[in-house]
């Protein structure tokens, strides 16, 4: 488009007052460098008047469609106007061969009132009140090509942002490979007068769970085994949508979860202790857990907890079958006081209580493959 971009305006001849008006227009343009073309310009061109029209829309850099009713009328009517008709006809065939670079075909008006008599193919498109300056300003504008607001230089990009930096502290009592193979399958629970509550883990294979709790009494080191161990009681009511209530093997939900990991508290005052601050460190470790069937009714798990919140300590130890083909009963147990090791410490907690944070939460998402 040169310096001086050429425009030519395509209106109705609905009366001399309407085409002095628009004569001014094209006249204004005109006088402030916009090459303006209108039919009353011409008197009687050399090529006819259609082929006048079609070379003046084809050549102009833009085509201003002057809308009114009459225009309004005679673009949908079969008595056309000779000059809309003309137009009219080319307007419509550019837009379509065009398909979307509408930018060429510009609605424009005298009267607020006139601007629904846009016609339908240019409704989309960005319209003018030239009766307003305010209007004629931002057509003058846009036909030289300048924007308003002029976009900025492109900047550089922002710098990566540093990513947040954390030392993982990994903390477990569970040797995983030794509970893999010893196989913990159940728990019993040892009642004597005068003696404080023992609390076995059975195991299919007793040697290897025998390896586990020696490894443990030498991390307790003459205290108990509260320092490393945490032990969570997960009992009912569990939340209405936890697996377990629809599982046969699981009795529906009657029973409760029994969960072994590392005392986290301690395990993050170690961390820190060594130099890692709280809101570095990523804690991560491993767990186990066992569901408890309660057939025979709570008596076990009572008793239990009451002597525990009555502050007694208690034992934990591994506990073996020597004939895993005959019942467990005493007799067909291995038991050697000699594994076990003391903790006062256990935690009793419903299963709707328990929250996102709680390692213990794993115990209510029901396990892959089951």
């Amino acid at each position: 488009m040169s310096e001086n971009p050429k425009v030519f305006i395509s209106y109705s001849h609905e009366s001399a007052d309407f085409e002095e008006k628009v004569l001014e227009f094209s006249n204004r343009l005109r006088s402030e460098g916009i090459d303006a073309s209108i039919d009353l310009y011409e008197e009687a061109p050399s090529e006819g008047w259609p082929r006048w029209m079609e070379n003046q829309i084809r050549e102009s850099d833009y085509v201003l469609v002057l809308c009114s009713k009459s225009y309004y009328d005679k673009f949908y009517s079969d008595k056309k106007g000779k000059g809309v008709t003309w137009e009219v006809s080319i307007v419509y065939q550019m837009l379509y061969d065009s398909f979307a670079d509408t930018k060429k075909f510009i609605p424009v008006f005298f009267n607020e009132g006139d601007s629904e008599y846009i016609p339908t193919p240019l409704k989309p498109f960005t319209y003018y009140n030239i009766g307003t300056q305010v209007g004629y300003e931002k057509l003058y504008w846009r036909l030289r090509g300048v924007t308003k607001t002029q976009k900025p230089p492109l900047g550089k990009l922002r710098a990566m942002p540093v990513k947040e930096r954390k030392t993982m502290f990994f903390s477990s009592p569970i040797d995983l490979e030794k509970w893999n193979r010893a196989g913990w399958k159940g728990m019993l629970y040892l009642f004597q007068p005068g003696y404080c509550p023992v609390l076995g883990l059975l195991f299919d294979n007793y040697e290897v769970a025998k390896s586990i709790f020696s490894t443990w009494k030498e991390m307790c080191s003459g205290d108990s085994a509260d320092s490393f161990l945490k032990l969570d009681y997960v009992v009912p009511p569990f939340p209405k949508d936890c697996w377990v209530y629809g599982e046969a093997n699981r009795n529906y939900g009657k029973g409760y979860f029994v969960h072994l990991g590392p005392n986290v508290d301690r395990a993050i005052s170690r961390a820190e202790e060594s130099g890692i601050k709280l809101e570095e460190m990523f804690l991560a470790s491993i767990t186990r857990y066992q569901w408890m069937d309660e057939v025979n009714g709570t008596a076990n798990r009572d008793m239990f907890k009451r002597l525990t919140d009555q502050g007694a300590p208690y034992l934990l130890m591994p506990i073996g079958v020597r004939n895993p083909r005959k019942p467990i009963v005493e007799e067909n147990l291995l038991i050697d006081f000699e594994y076990a090791i003391e903790m006062k410490e256990v935690a009793f907690t419903e299963g709707t209580a328990v929250k996102e944070d709680n390692m213990c939460v794993a115990v209510l998402k029901k396990p892959e493959g089951i």
